[in-house]
């Protein structure tokens, strides 16, 4: 804050702050955090936050779960076992494109 206090001039405003994101890991690798460090204030209703937080975990394992067995059943009985509806339309090639490999027939 002293830098930015010694750099800055007071009269004028600020156009643009820059945010990097760096050290980014995977999701596995991160434990997962009982208690984080929240700024309190008045206006939020933390209990509906608790429970918005707790169903959006809830989503998100569903999601991972229904993942993991597309993935599986994908591995068992090949690329084409599970498609969207509109690669059914004509057209369409992303079931030809499943048998190739490296976009090139085998």
């Amino acid at each position: 804050m002293e830098l930015f206090d010694r750099i800055t001039d007071k009269n004028l405003l600020i156009r643009r702050i820059t945010i990097a994101a760096c050290r980014v890991v995977e999701e596995t690798t991160v434990k997962q955090k009982k208690h984080e460090n929240t700024q309190l204030d008045f206006f939020t209703d933390y209990k509906a936050l608790e429970q918005a937080r707790a169903r959006e975990e809830r989503m998100l394992k569903r999601e991972n779960k229904a993942q993991k067995a597309i993935i599986g059943i994908k591995k068992k009985y090949g690329k084409n076992s599970i498609i969207k509806g509109i690669n059914l339309e004509e057209g369409s090639t992303a079931i030809q494109r499943n048998g190739q490999i490296g976009g090139h027939k085998a």
